[in-house]
């Protein structure tokens, strides 16, 4: 199984943008030196939910301090992005890690964000597969064209520079849907879950749902990779785990409202208010990687057993605090990931 972190960069009580991607970059850094294998950063706009409005600049600047990780999107919103300029800024992204860096792609789902750049997110879906078929052109082809509904591209385009890694790094869809889930099958592409708004036997549905259409398709790996995010927090007790719910909460609560178009935003910040329906406190439990290192261990190991590849860890969720961010990524890699070097965990 191998191990990532997860990076939104959010700031629920409003720190500066410096601090907090300062903070990141380090958090990175420090994933580094203890051998997690991947960092994702995830794209947002607007608010005092996610500071990392292009994750491919934050990416780029972490490489220079974490040398040997790779780096990944979980995503980039690709409607808010010109499909060329997207597929040049990822192939120079991958030239600047040297060749270490993966996709993560998806339309996105907050109204505010797209009202900002005035554009429709009922088009995010059609928008989203033209950009998908502009960027393998641009990935691969020379003095290519390109007619469809939303992009034109009438005279004859070449890209340039390609990536180092050819003919373009792997790509990860995040999947919350059963079409998205087929259409990532279908096209060959890797599956990202997110395991905070969704219960387990959901998740498992969906990536049994994604193995069984990935076969059908017949793609010549039949075990791909398919990769779950969880938050994450290694303490030395459960009582303390419990006590620090709250940061997920906020979390949770700032999303739910920003998907469903009812959030409360005032010079930028959330309000964290209750939503109509909350998972209980013991459904939600039940989702987190919080507690003591044996508990953790026995929380990830229900992932591998459904087949997961890839565990992407929240570490810095709501406002928990840098040192006690980075004192559970220390616990984490020395306590926990140990217990999966010697399991080889294989997608089914």
């Amino acid at each position: 199984m191998r191990f990532g972190t997860f990076h939104l960069i959010g700031a629920p009580n409003m720190e500066s943008a410096e601090q907090r991607i300062g903070d990141t970059v380090d958090q990175i850094a420090l994933a580094d030196e203890l051998g997690l294998h991947q960092a994702w950063v995830a794209e947002h706009h607007f608010s005092n939910y996610g500071y990392a409005t292009n994750p491919l600049l934050i990416i780029a600047r972490a490489a220079g301090v974490a040398k040997r990780i790779r780096f990944g999107q979980a995503i980039i919103v690709t409607p808010f992005w010109h499909p060329i300029r997207l597929a040049e800024d990822i192939a120079l992204t991958d030239i600047l890690t040297g060749g270490r860096l993966e996709i993560g792609l998806g339309r996105g789902y907050q109204k505010m964000e797209f009202d900002g750049f005035d554009l429709s997110l009922d088009d995010s879906r059609a928008t989203f597969v033209e950009q998908m078929a502009i960027m393998q052109k641009a990935w691969t082809e020379d003095d290519f064209t390109h007619a469809g509904q939303f992009f034109k591209i009438e005279r004859p385009t070449t890209v340039l520079p390609r990536p180092i890694q050819q003919p373009r790094p792997q790509i990860w869809i995040a999947c919350q849907s059963d079409a998205t889930v087929d259409w990532t099958a279908d096209h060959g592409y890797y599956p990202l879950f997110s395991g905070s708004p969704c219960s387990r036997e959901q998740i498992l549905g969906w990536r049994e749902r994604f193995i069984a259409r990935w076969r059908a398709a017949g793609h010549a790996d039949q075990h791909p990779r398919t990769a779950v995010q969880r938050f994450v927090y290694v303490c030395d007790s459960e009582a303390e785990a419990r006590d620090a719910i709250w940061q997920t909460r906020w979390q949770r609560r700032v999303a739910d409202h920003l998907k469903n178009n009812r959030e409360r935003i005032v010079a930028g910040r959330n309000e964290p208010y209750p939503p109509p329906i909350e998972s209980s406190d013991d459904e939600w439990w039940d989702r987190l990687i919080y507690g003591t290192p044996e508990y953790c261990i026995a929380q990830i190991r229900r992932d591998a057993e459904l087949g997961f590849s890839e565990f992407i860890g929240w570490f810095d969720v709501g406002g928990l605090p840098m040192s006690t961010v980075k004192r559970s990524m220390r616990r984490f890699a020395a306590e926990v990931m140990p217990a999966f070097t010697r399991e080889v965990v294989r997608s089914q």
